[in-house]
């Protein structure tokens, strides 16, 4: 049964959220903490923040305050009117509220990387429309715009630069400044499907002197606002649960969900976006300024994109095709320039002004954030079949082009290589797993892999693994990138989601590359990722410091571990290099076949281990252990990438329980690691804290002794694309998983 979504009305309320919402009670006290929580937030006076019914009233009065008496209001030549620059993608209700202010709205063209103007832009409008006054940004979709230039341009033009925040609440601009830090005003919206939806509401810090006595008034944003509008207010999260949940239960080719919305929007119980009334006189509700705070609360910085854009061949065609696979919208943002379509031909914009924004909102779709990724993973597929890209040519003009498929994986080239390993350098926790090298050894191995440099922060190699159980895309030990930034998380996982769909995998399983906190356990849950039930690579190990003296790296071992070291030493055990040995490679896999059956675990293939030494060249290492008649006790094999080095493998003989073979083995590594300027040596797999009877255990015991320093990866992550191959395969991992006493 095909399940429906309808991406509309109050879409990001949840059963909880709503019902919180719907029974939320306030005071006078909860409104005057709401303006003293924004003043604390945008460095402000209390007095300086004005709370209304609508964010389009804050933006009109912002405006008003900059208008000296002595201006004149009444002109109808547009020179002679102040004018204001805004984006050319754009909602009406911001259009409305410059022409009501009486200033003369002048669209700005936009750059289609971040739907938003640029500096130059402005620099250009200036020179054309002298009587600009005031700018406004608005970073659409929660797309960062190009604000350190924009501001400058602001300031030696000595323009009133209005913030408008109501899709970009909490962002972070490229400077890593916080979204409403610069504005000499600061417009939150609060209205339907904003960065914090209230149903209704807006707020104006104003940090530039008022110029008139408006907002003085004692009648302004001082009632209540009327019945009819407040019990819309508070029942509109209801009625988009019960949409929503009404979109569940397909009913031939309609939507019910929408359906129940139109007739409630016939009805008057729901208004659509943009079609409120403008209104200085009405307050924000009490309750709404005590629902507000408490999400204000619940917010962490930086906040990423509020919906995913996408540039397709043909928007019609795409909703269609979308709405055919069970994804309905209420509203297109942007079907217009000035959306939403029916208040298009009020706008007063003129096409031939802004080309880049007209080609924008015939190819733009957008899908939002507060629906998981696997929720999504159809609409995803559906959109990328369609998906182009928009560049400017020369001339500044929009050139539209299909994104085409990668065929070719340009890595294996010197220079390429080189810049790969360069780019991996300024990743902590980066080790072989995102290397060159890791990818040339599965590529050996007949595995197809895919390395992406995503954009200048972001790395990702990934490997196709196929299995009975299904096909599934790898990505160990990364992709590799700040995942403190939530739109750069968003953009590069759109990328491996492409690549799942391309090579036609059941799943993508990755392991990041960051430490286990709960702090990181949230970025993993918002992107809608699922803990695998299987491991991948060492998710738990212990990290040496090799930057340490031997000294110091004696006495970080446990005492038992130092007495075996010492042992050692008087039985006169000797660790050789073998690397260069020409049969090491035979012996060491014939050795650990034997050690694998005492210790029942799954070794490499005689072939893996080829292509590892083929793949890793010198920095493959196997060391042996001896006693003083030359009987091998211990082998270990070592892989360097960068500044680390892993213990991948090992093999023992019997000898090695009665000899501390193993013991001098990794003393000797950790000498000559540092000898080679190696920061960092990875023990690799032990079994997590106290788990004793984890197949590990024995294994962990002996780490362990080396340093107390454990360190736990963020486990395995699944994002599923086939849904019910998933579930088989989960099934058939978490029995593997009990039978080889891995849980």
């Amino acid at each position: 049964m095909k399940k429906h979504y309808f991406l509309g009305q109050a879409a990001s309320f949840r059963v909880k959220k709503t019902f919180r919402f719907l029974f939320s009670f306030g005071t006078r006290q909860d409104f005057d903490e709401l303006k003293q929580d924004l003043a604390e937030k945008y460095q402000v006076k209390k007095s300086q923040v004005y709370l209304f019914h609508s964010g389009r009233t804050a933006i009109t009065l912002a405006l008003l305050s900059q208008i000296p008496k002595e201006l004149k209001q009444d002109s109808k030549n547009p020179k002679e009117q102040p004018a204001v620059a805004i984006t050319s993608l754009t909602c009406f209700a911001v259009v409305q509220a410059v022409k009501t202010a009486g200033y003369q709205p002048v669209f700005l063209d936009i750059d289609p990387k971040t739907l938003h103007f640029n500096a130059e832009a402005l620099e250009k409008s200036l020179k054309q429309h002298p009587n600009i006054q005031a700018v406004i940004v608005q970073n659409n979709l929660g797309l960062p715009c190009d604000m350190k230039n924009i501001q400058a341009v602001a300031k030696a033009h000595k323009l009133f630069l209005i913030e408008d925040l109501a899709h970009s609440l909490d962002i972070e601009y490229s400077d890593g400044v916080t979204a409403g830090s610069l504005g000499d005003a600061v417009i939150l919206s609060f209205g339907k499907g904003k960065s914090l939806d209230a149903s209704s509401g807006g707020a104006l810090v104003l940090r530039k002197s008022s110029k008139n006595q408006l907002l003085s008034d004692p009648q302004i944003g001082s009632s209540r606002p009327k019945l009819s509008d407040s019990l819309r207010d508070r029942f509109y999260p209801f009625f988009g649960l019960l949409s929503r949940t009404l979109s569940y239960l397909p009913a031939g080719k309609y939507n019910l969900g929408q359906r129940l919305m139109g007739v409630l929007v016939k009805l008057n119980f729901v208004h659509r976006s943009a079609d409120a009334e403008l209104d200085f006189y009405h307050r924000m509700t009490y309750w709404q300024a005590k629902y507000i705070r408490q999400e204000l609360k619940n917010f962490h910085a930086p906040r990423g994109l509020l919906r995913v854009p996408y540039f397709v061949q043909d928007q019609r065609k795409t909703l269609h095709k979308l709405q055919k696979a069970g994804f309905y919208f209420d509203e297109v943002w942007y079907d217009t320039p000035v959306a939403p379509k029916r208040h298009f031909n009020k706008s007063g914009f003129i096409p031939a002004d802004c080309p880049v924004a007209t080609v924008v909102a015939k190819h733009l779709v957008n899908l939002p954030v507060y629906y998981s990724m696997q929720e999504l993973s159809l609409a995803r597929q559906i959109i990328y079949q369609d998906e182009v890209d928009i560049k400017l040519d020369k001339k500044m003009q929009p050139q539209v082009t299909k994104i085409e498929q990668q065929t070719q994986n340009p890595s294996h080239s010197t220079s390429w290589q080189n810049d790969w390993n360069l780019a991996i350098k300024k990743f902590e926790l980066a080790n072989f797993l995102q290397s060159p090298k890791w990818q040339k050894f599965n590529e050996i191995l007949g595995r197809k892999t895919l390395h992406q440099t995503i954009s200048d922060e972001a790395q990702v190699l990934m490997v196709v693994r196929d299995a009975k159980r299904g096909r599934f895309l790898e990505i160990s030990n990364g992709p590799l990138l700040d995942w403190s930034d939530p739109d750069l998380v968003n953009i590069v996982f759109s990328e491996i989601y492409k690549a799942a769909i391309k090579f036609k995998c059941v799943f993508i399983r990755f392991r990041p590359a960051i430490e286990d906190s709960a702090e990181n356990q949230a970025i993993m849950q918002r992107l809608g990722a699922i803990k695998a039930s299987f491991h991948l690579n060492a998710e738990h190990t212990v990290m040496i410091d090799l930057t340490k003296t031997e000294e110091e790296l004696l006495s970080d071992f446990r005492r038992q571990t130092r007495y075996e070291v010492r042992r050692a030493e008087k039985l006169k055990i000797k660790v050789i290099d073998e690397t260069n040995s020409p049969d090491i490679i035979q012996e060491f896999h014939n050795v650990q076949l034997q050690t694998a059956k005492r210790q029942h675990f799954i070794p490499p293939t005689l072939r893996e281990l080829e292509a590892l030494k083929q793949s890793f060249g010198s920095d493959f290492k196997i060391y042996t252990a001896y006693d003083v008649e030359n009987n091998a006790i211990a082998y270990g094999l070592i892989l360097i990438d960068g500044k680390e080095a892993d213990y991948y493998e090992a093999a023992s003989t019997p000898l090695n329980r009665k000899l501390p073979g193993a013991y001098a083995l990794q003393w000797q590594v950790m000498r000559d690691l540092k000898k080679l300027g190696i920061k960092r040596y990875n023990l690799w797999g032990i079994a997590p804290e106290g788990q004793t009877n984890h197949r590990y255990s024995g294994v962990t015991t002996f780490k362990t002794g080396f340093s107390n320093e454990r360190f736990t990866y963020v486990s395995a992550q699944d994002i599923p694309i086939c849904k019910f191959r998933y579930k088989i395969n989960r099934i058939i991992e978490n029995l593997r998983k009990k039978h080889r006493h891995l849980s």
